[in-house]
């Protein structure tokens, strides 16, 4: 065989693979999840519409991509979802399968052509396919919002207070403060803690199964964590992990100078001025969310120290420095600093020194049991 006829053969082959590629390209582009849903979709359709001239323009018309482009709600989205879900807008297919089905009505004015659906519902809006639409790839950071985490959405939004169509953000945002999260983390215009982690923009940094392992088992993700285990049912971990997952500093409702001068108000914010009394330092108490880690006569958390009798055991002025600086006076405490006045401080101490009466239950929950030694 002569170099010719060995060059002729190589061509021949290379054209062969290349028409075998491109047509192997032009079925995969044909073979499409979003056209078999789209076909699906207008034959229903027919199927709905009693007008034949409808009908028929619905008969002649190609699957193709369709789009939103979103420029007015933080940063430009690309939309494709609508490719697929085509009947969003659509009352007859209200009780369609899924991706067919009508959106549930929104209260207000929330057309899904101006909002779009990543606004509210994340995922990615420029995936063609269900595993890339749904935001599942291995580097989308963020995914589909589903069932109880939608409320997230709303809060991009709605801020706090929040909506009273979003009982589990309201929730979990409660949760944090009651169990005195605001002590130890950093969540811009909500608390100042210092011991840990902050928490600003910790909704667009991990993903929901990291929060969640993160409250149930702290030191899952970071051996030295020093965060307590709190003993929370499943509701209230879901909740607290659906406000966990709304902050991601992104607020949609705020300009970035408006948000500056919101912060720099909540900065100047003065601490409250209490009387000084008994009655006030309980108060002062339950504020800062003490009893959410230490117990009175079997109330409260039992992370740390029981302080049903602390009048017995502490003066006024160790108490008081104590609260300044937890590790001033125990090193090892995990207690958070928190923001007092001076008369908070006062009247907390005077509180917790009226504690010197240990009542019965409480004796009998932390008595140790009588061991006896046979003869």
């Amino acid at each position: 065989m002569n170099i010719g006829s060995s060059i002729k053969i190589a061509l021949a082959v290379g054209a062969l693979f290349l028409l075998l590629g491109n047509a192997f390209i032009i079925y995969k582009n044909f073979n499409t999840e979003w056209r078999a849903y789209q076909i699906a979709y207008l034959k229903m359709a027919q199927e709905k519409t009693a007008d034949p001239k409808i009908k028929e323009l619905l008969g002649n018309k190609s699957p193709r991509i369709e789009q939103i482009v979103v420029s007015g709600f933080g940063k430009e989205r690309v939309d494709r979802c609508v490719t697929c879900h085509m009947g969003i807008d659509d009352d007859r297919f209200a009780d369609a399968p899924q991706p067919y089905k009508t959106h549930p009505k929104i209260a207000g004015n929330h057309a899904y052509r101006t909002f779009g659906c990543t606004t509210c519902h994340d995922g990615n809006g420029r995936g063609l396919s269900v595993t890339d639409a749904h935001g599942h790839g291995k580097h989308w950071m963020e995914p589909l919002l589903k069932g109880d985490l939608i409320e997230t959405g709303c809060a991009k939004c709605h801020p706090a207070p929040y909506l009273k169509e979003t009982p589990k953000l309201q929730a979990g945002a409660a949760l944090f403060v009651r169990k005195a999260c605001i002590g130890c983390h950093k969540v811009e215009r909500v608390s100042n803690g210092k011991l840990g982690p902050e928490l600003t923009k910790v909704g667009a940094k991990w993903p929901v199964e990291y929060l969640r392992e993160s409250i149930v088992f702290p030191k899952a993700n970071s051996v030295e964590s020093i965060m307590p285990i709190f003993q929370l049912n499943e509701d209230e971990l879901t909740s607290l992990v659906v406000y966990l997952k709304s902050l991601n500093g992104e607020n949609l409702v705020m300009g970035p100078v408006t948000n500056y001068d919101a912060v720099k108000a909540w900065k100047a914010e003065t601490l409250a001025v209490v009387p000084l009394t008994v009655e006030s330092g309980r108060q002062v108490y339950l504020n800062k969310s003490c009893n959410a880690c230490h117990s009175i006569n079997g109330e409260g958390g039992k992370v740390g120290p029981d302080l049903s009798v602390y009048g017995l055991q502490r003066t006024k002025e160790y108490m008081i420095q104590h609260h300044i600086n937890p590790r001033s006076l125990n090193a090892g405490s995990i207690m958070p600093d928190f923001p007092y006045s001076k008369t908070e401080l006062e009247a907390l101490a005077l509180y917790l020194s009226s504690l010197t009466k240990l009542t019965f239950d409480n004796a009998a929950l932390y008595s140790k049991p009588v061991v006896t030694i046979a003869k």
